[in-house]
């Protein structure tokens, strides 16, 4: 970004995405061959689609861009609207692995020093 826009002006006034299930977590990928047109594109969709050519969360493409989260979602929401990109949503809670077990790896893995 060229100096300081306000993140309403980024979104066209939106400050939810129009995917709902768009998580923070989620991972998205450009679809190759799929650039987004049209006026309502703007550079941070063009950027989103350029960073994503690998599997990127929402997190991390806010923290490239140095925008808000919330921004992100509606950019991304777009993008995903238009076929631009691909989102994985995260894992279900129960498919994740139990507390306890991460902390016995992890006790594990300190006693390796």
């Amino acid at each position: 970004m060229s100096g300081p826009v306000r993140p309403y002006v980024i979104t066209g006034g939106r400050s939810r995405s129009s995917r709902e299930v768009l998580a923070v977590e989620s991972l998205v990928a450009a679809v190759p061959g799929a650039a987004p047109t049209g006026d309502a594109v703007n550079r941070e969709h063009l950027a989103i689609t350029a960073l994503c050519g690998r599997l990127l969360s929402v997190a991390e493409i806010a923290a490239h861009l140095r925008l808000p989260i919330s921004v992100v979602k509606v950019l991304v929401g777009d993008l995903w609207g238009l076929g631009a990109v691909q989102v994985l949503p995260p894992a279900p809670r129960t498919d994740r692995l139990p507390t306890a077990l991460l902390e016995e790896v992890l006790v594990g893995l300190r006693q390796l020093r």
